[in-house]
């Protein structure tokens, strides 16, 4: 093991791995994939992928869209039988396109306008015994369900127009659909075989970015006043403010970390925050830039590797993404914890073994000098 990695692993912190180069323009969103080798950046100057373990540009992907219809937001879709990973990603002008991996290359196999042709803001994928879909949320107020088949089309399971929400996030809610809108604050359910909105309820505050635990328990959200809230999905209380303690409204990605229990969003002066979600204490500062403002971040997390990543989102410094990586102690299985109290013991019992042997080693030296030393003095004298 290397001496930085050794730090590393022995370190409670967050360390810089990497800094990729090669967007010319802002980048709105980062999802790694599941294995954690690649990793897929998109922007103004459309679509970048990222070998991460060579942390070099990979050959970019396909792509038919207008040069000047920018990636908004993506996510990797991995499916059941876990063979290759797609990709999926929605754009300025309301188009979704599904991306496959073929040899060492990813190619555009589906592309479609969605909706009226506005903004995707939110895609997010899920896999599962009926098969894979897509959830997207446009700009228009539409949130669609789309099943993909295995040659990668896309056939439409629901679509609905929400009243007064323009959605910001979209996520599977066990069989059903949950929906964040971004600017009244509002959380909708939607049943997903018929569209029909189950329950609705509210934050009371503007939503910048959105995170859902795995389990759908809790969220957290960019609040765009004092910094970051956490939320119970049930009804929407607030549980826990983080404070970044900003000088300028601005909305921020949000995500969580080592199986949610790190809250991390971007923040100004190029600044990332890492925070403890059940303590609300923030525990480190990660420096993207030396200005600025950082509106993209994603977290990945597989075993015992936790990584962090920003993105530039703007023109005001130079663009490019940050990586940070984390590796964490792992905690022994249970059947591993008895060995290992096992092998404690044995130790333990050892040295105490040990210690004695070595006292009564002193022990018979002190009486052999002893003896050595009252024959001496009794030995006979003879006189010359």
């Amino acid at each position: 093991m290397s001496l930085k990695r050794f730090l590393r692993f022995h370190s409670n912190k967050y360390t810089l791995e990497c800094r990729l180069s090669g967007h010319n323009d802002a980048i709105l969103c980062l999802a790694v994939s599941n294995n954690r080798k690649t990793l897929a950046s998109g922007g103004c100057d459309g679509l970048r992928l990222w070998d991460l373990e060579k942390r070099v540009e990979v050959r970019q992907p396909s792509q038919t869209r207008n040069p000047q219809d920018p990636i908004t937001c993506i996510a990797w879709l991995t499916p059941k039988d876990n063979s290759k990973e797609l990709l999926c990603g929605g754009t300025g002008l309301g188009l979704l396109f599904i991306w496959s991996k073929r040899g060492y290359e990813f190619e555009e196999t589906s592309a479609r306008r969605i909706g009226t042709g506005q903004e995707v803001m939110a895609i997010s994928c899920d896999t599962s015994e009926i098969g894979m879909r897509v959830l997207t949320a446009t700009r228009d107020k539409r949130v669609q369900a789309w099943a993909l088949d295995s040659r990668y089309n896309l056939s439409s399971i629901f679509s609905v127009e929400l009243l007064t929400t323009v959605p910001r996030a979209v996520y599977s809610y066990g069989a059903d659909v949950i929906v964040f809108g971004m600017y009244n604050g509002e959380i909708h359910t939607l049943r997903s075989k018929d569209d029909v909105v189950l329950a609705t309820k509210s934050t009371g505050r503007m939503m910048g970015g959105i995170a859902v635990d795995p389990t759908r328990t809790f969220f957290v959200i960019d609040n765009a006043a004092n910094g970051f809230s956490l939320h119970h999905v049930d009804d929407a209380i607030c549980m826990k403010t983080f404070d970044t303690k900003p000088t300028k409204t601005f909305p921020k990605q949000v995500a969580l970390a080592e199986e949610a229990m790190v809250v991390v969003g971007g923040g100004e002066n190029g600044l990332v925050y890492v925070f403890d979600r059940t303590t609300g204490q923030a525990i480190q500062t990660l420096q993207h830039s030396n200005g600025g403002r950082v509106q993209t971040v994603t977290t990945h997390n597989t075993g015992n590797i936790h990584l962090i990543l920003a993105a530039t989102s703007s023109n005001e410094m130079e663009t490019r993404i940050s990586v940070w990586r984390k590796e964490a102690c792992t905690q022994p299985k249970p059947e591993r914890r008895g060995e290992l109290k096992l092998l404690s013991m044995v130790r333990q019992v050892l040295q105490t073994v040990a210690q004695l042997v070595t006292v009564v080693v002193i022990a018979l030296l002190a009486i052999q000098m002893m003896v050595s030393t009252l024959l001496w003095a009794r030995r006979p004298k003879f006189k010359i």
